[in-house]
């Protein structure tokens, strides 16, 4: 199991909010991320990171 860091850009904030997810692999932590940003409508934007590592990013259209 790894842990990853979901950087949340909210339309409320002025700094991304920060979670911690641990989950197999990149692939799921991908998966958590996408639908992470339909929890809310004030989510923006959703960056997944492994430490220093960029993953992916998910984007409210």
């Amino acid at each position: 199991m790894k842990t990853y860091t979901l950087y949340i850009h909210d339309d409320r904030y002025s700094v991304p909010s920060l979670d911690a997810v641990t989950v197999r692999d990149d692939e799921r932590a991908r998966e958590v991320g996408a639908n992470r940003l339909t929890v809310s409508p004030h989510y923006q934007l959703i960056e997944v990171w492994e430490d220093e590592r960029f993953i992916d990013k998910f984007e409210r259209t």
